[in-house]
């Protein structure tokens, strides 16, 4: 990553911060290198998506380092995702409630399928209260909501989406985030009350 490219990068970042907006910098194909030179600049969120990435890196990066995983949630690997990571993203597994409440410490996000579509991750609309109670039943600490729409998503139906997230989002005034927007759409998600985003090639890409 050339000056420019990372100078651009911290512009967009602090323009963001200044805003309202919080970033959690997708490390995912991110080199090591790349990753220090952004937590030197005073930026200390981090998403993992491979748990071999989050445990490794987790293990040699500076402590004061946020990990945020956001991939999908193995049973196999929770245990491991608590101990290194300090927020969930991505849940959607209403089934390791009982587990999770063993680790006091993890938070999470709510991964709602926005789109509802059978194919693809997330608490479907319908059963999401239910799921809240659940989460509430076992004391788990949730944070708020994530979305993430289908690549191939028009901007209509992007919109529509955020949108209809605001609404859902300010239905829970204790929760704080709503994590939606990447580094295809965090523009338009930020239009509509997204409280973080979840940037990484454009970081790398900034011209």
């Amino acid at each position: 990553m050339d000056i420019d490219t990372f100078e651009n990068a911290i512009e967009l970042l602090t323009n963001l911060e200044f805003s309202g907006v919080e970033v959690c910098l997708v490390s995912k194909y991110w080199s090591d290198s790349n990753i220090m030179k952004f937590y030197q600049a005073g930026f200390k969120k981090f998403g993992e998506s491979r748990i071999d990435a989050l445990i490794r890196r987790a293990q040699h990066f500076p402590k004061d380092i946020e990990w945020h995983f956001i991939g999908n949630i193995q049973s196999r690997d929770l245990d491991k995702i608590c101990k290194y990571a300090k927020v969930i993203q991505s849940f959607d597994r209403p089934d390791l409630l009982s587990k999770l409440a063993n680790y006091p410490e993890i938070e999470i996000l709510i991964q709602v399928n926005i789109s509802e579509q059978k194919n693809r991750n997330g608490i479907l609309l319908e059963n999401l209260e239910k799921v809240i109670d659940e989460i509430e039943k076992y004391e788990v600490t949730c944070k708020g909501f994530m979305i993430h729409p289908p690549m191939d998503s028009s901007i209509k139906e992007k919109k529509y989406w955020f949108v209809e997230m605001q609404r859902i989002f300010s239905n829970y005034p204790n929760y704080t985030i709503l994590s939606m927007g990447t580094s295809h759409d965090f523009e338009l998600a930020n239009e509509f009350g997204a409280t973080l985003n979840r940037l990484g090639k454009i970081l790398l890409d900034k011209k």
